[in-house]
């Protein structure tokens, strides 16, 4: 898929599963069970010593057996691991920052960046760059829905993708849509620990389901 495709995927859905664990097995389960949900859009966390083996075993796993899954790496903090994860296959990127390196190495491998942004001038530089999906980081400390709904005042033709401290609830989800969010990113919540530890992945699945039918009524 092309960048502006995957971009219309993710204000289609309006969401974005995050995960991130240094084991290959629970990291399979979990993208499997999320793909069983609907899931067609995925954001790999690069935050342990192995995230890079671990995403490559992915990235095969996605080829092999789950047609259609659009598999993302998020955390990427400079031009160095973004030209790593592109070059391992990575769909699209996603930053906690922004940042003019990592800009460079996404417009010239034609590949959708979302950088994490927290003020006003954070999206402006985005705006300027020609960047049209943010990451507010973190959405909940910085506000929660009011703070999107003010930045998105002054930014009408800016998506934001609410992101940190989002509840995989009916009630939050309505928040953030009804005040300007397009999409949501959940990590977490979204993978209890405990389920994982007792391989209860078929609760993984049906949850996310949930989520998702919040998003679609959030949405309208």
């Amino acid at each position: 898929m092309t960048a502006q495709e995957i971009a219309d995927r993710v204000k289609e859905t309006g969401f974005m599963p995050l995960f991130t664990h240094a084991d290959l097995a629970i990291c399979t389960n979990v993208l499997k069970s999320a793909y069983d949900a609907g899931v067609r859009l995925f954001e790999f966390t690069n935050r342990n010593e192995n995230s890079f083996d671990i995403f490559c075993a992915l990235r095969t796993y996605c080829n092999e057996a789950l047609p259609g899954m659009t598999l993302g790496i998020g955390t990427i903090k400079n031009a160095q691991q973004a030209e790593q994860y592109i070059a391992a296959g990575a769909d699209f990127l996603i930053s906690p920052l922004i940042s003019e390196e990592i800009n460079k190495v996404a417009v010239q491998h034609k590949k959708l960046w979302i950088p994490g942004c927290a003020t006003p001038s954070e999206i402006g530089r985005a705006e300027n760059w020609g960047i049209r999906i943010v990451k507010i980081f973190p959405a909940s400390q910085l506000g929660g829905p009011a703070y999107i709904k003010s930045v998105k005042a002054v930014f009408p033709d800016i998506h934001f993708m609410a992101t940190g401290g989002v509840e995989p609830t009916r009630e939050d989800m309505a928040g953030w849509f009804k005040n300007g969010a397009t999409a949501v990113g959940i990590g977490s919540q979204l993978f209890p620990s405990a389920w994982l530890a007792a391989a209860q992945y078929d609760l993984v699945t049906d949850h996310i389901k949930k989520i998702i039918q919040y998003i679609r009524e959030a949405k309208g």
